[in-house]
């Protein structure tokens, strides 16, 4: 008899079927009518079997059907590999649903708003098999970035829009004046903006937002020149430090401002804000983690 690969080769693996059907039916007869076929094709089945395994399976006779030791060992073996082909269903469905690996983000530095903490963690958490990537740059270079699929998911302000790329509000993001505890201000509040027109500013750069700039020129804001960082950590050093005025993030310093390391110099009221949008491209080549990413930070359950 054949055995190992050759045995598995050579063998009309749709003998096993029929014969691990005529154990359940518990004969050739009742075999044949569950399968909607005739007892002599099910009978010169069984026999073909028999020859390749070249021993007897089973006996029947008047006392009815019963297998040999034989054949009592082959539906085992049977019964095992029909269990297994039951799951590749379920085992093909499973991996189709396990998601692996990278993700590449990129943002603006000390984006500090809970949204994207939080989606970050809850990502790892239902995918970890997904490595994450983050990167920080400024938002034009994240917007080519995302144009040239360098990276996967871009999440910065925007001051001019890239053509063919996907622009989504992820939050909004309040700036306000702040100064050290060493600043002449500290202590003090203004009402009106203008009023800070004579105190020197830390600008930052090329991260500075639109409205923020706008709103800066509108009141004569940074006509004097403190310090200069492309940097907001630097730029809230460098405020934290009494060097000057800058206006930076309410979440990004809401601790700094809670323990009196920096004092908002300008009443809540009329403050430049910008929108924080999630940034994709549309035309990248398929990617379902990061199609799930965007899912959860826009707050939404994959269907």
């Amino acid at each position: 008899m054949l055995s190992g690969q050759r045995f598995a080769r050579n063998l009309d693996w749709n003998l096993l079927r029929t014969f691990y059907e005529i154990v359940k039916a518990g004969g050739v007869s009742e075999a044949a009518r569950k399968l909607n076929r005739g007892q002599p094709s099910i009978s010169m089945a069984l026999r073909r079997l028999e020859e390749h395994m070249q021993t007897i399976l089973c006996r029947r006779g008047p006392s009815g059907f019963a297998l040999t030791v034989d054949g009592e060992l082959l539906f085992e073996k049977c019964e095992g590999l029909f269990n297994t082909v039951a799951t590749i269903p379920n085992t093909i469905a499973d991996a189709a649903e396990e998601v692996r690996g990278r993700i590449r983000i990129e943002l603006i530095s000390n984006l500090a708003d809970p949204c994207i903490d939080d989606a970050i963690k809850n990502f790892h958490q239902a995918y970890p098999n997904v490595e994450v990537f983050i990167t920080i740059s400024t938002w034009d270079v994240i917007q080519r970035s995302v144009m040239r699929n360098e990276v996967d998911i871009g999440v910065s302000p925007v001051t001019v829009r890239t053509p063919g790329l996907k622009y989504e509000v992820l939050f909004r993001e309040i700036y306000r004046p702040y100064c050290g505890r060493s600043h002449p201000l500290y202590g003090q509040t203004r009402e009106r903006p203008e009023d800070l027109a004579e105190y020197a500013f830390i600008l930052t750069g090329a991260d500075e937002p639109e409205s923020q700039i706008q709103f800066r020129q509108r009141y004569g804001l940074g006509k004097h020149l403190a310090g200069l960082s492309e940097h907001l950590e630097e730029a809230r050093r460098l405020a934290i430090l009494g060097v000057g005025v800058c206006f930076l993030p309410v979440s990004f310093v809401a601790g700094d401002a809670h323990e009196g390391s920096l004092h908002a110099v300008l009443s809540p009221g009329e403050e430049p804000a910008s929108d924080i949008f999630v940034i994709s491209n549309p035309q990248a080549p398929p990617h379902r983690a990061r199609d799930l990413m965007i899912n959860i930070l826009q707050g939404k359950t994959e269907s």
